[in-house]
């Protein structure tokens, strides 16, 4: 198998880490869709490089993240919230939408970086894998969370989720 060929088999199975990432990173669908776009193509430019030191999931992620930081310095096109339009139309597996809804909203009220480790917590990761993504220490990863998961506690309770 070729190198593109392992690249979109790559991203069929994972292409909805990107879609996460620019759910709470961009505002609204156009920028969502930018920023998607933006993700896969510096993925693609960097996938010869990947030395599968690490699960590929991981991988994209931390490209997808550095895109998203990258390009939410770059250009305030990108916003730090998020539009409940966008929430209701991602794919979710989950039963309760609500409640994945009001916790978006809230995750949108984080600053970047605590988004980037809530995002990655939620996805599963463990806080080594969480750790090589962010550049942070598992024990920081763990410290992090918890002022995180406090932070998200508040700001739900605040405005009444």
């Amino acid at each position: 198998m070729g190198l593109q060929e392992r690249f979109i088999e790559e991203i069929k199975t994972n292409h909805r880490i990107i879609r996460k990432v620019c759910l709470v990173y961009a505002k609204n669908r156009d920028d969502q869709e930018d920023l998607f776009q933006e993700c896969l193509y510096n993925a693609w430019k960097a996938f010869p490089k990947f030395r599968h030191d690490s699960k590929f999931s991981t991988w994209l992620y931390k490209v997808a993240l550095n895109t998203a930081l990258y390009q939410n310095r770059k250009s305030k096109v990108i916003n730090n919230g998020v539009s409940l339009e966008s929430i209701e139309n991602i794919e979710t597996d989950q039963q309760d939408s609500d409640q994945l809804s009001q916790l978006y909203l809230a995750i949108a009220g984080l600053n970047d970086i605590e988004k980037s480790v809530i995002l990655l917590h939620l996805e599963g990761l463990s806080y080594k894998e969480v750790g090589e993504i962010t550049g942070f220490t598992e024990s920081n990863v763990g410290a992090r969370l918890t002022r995180i998961k406090e932070k998200l506690k508040k700001i739900m309770t605040e405005d009444g989720f």
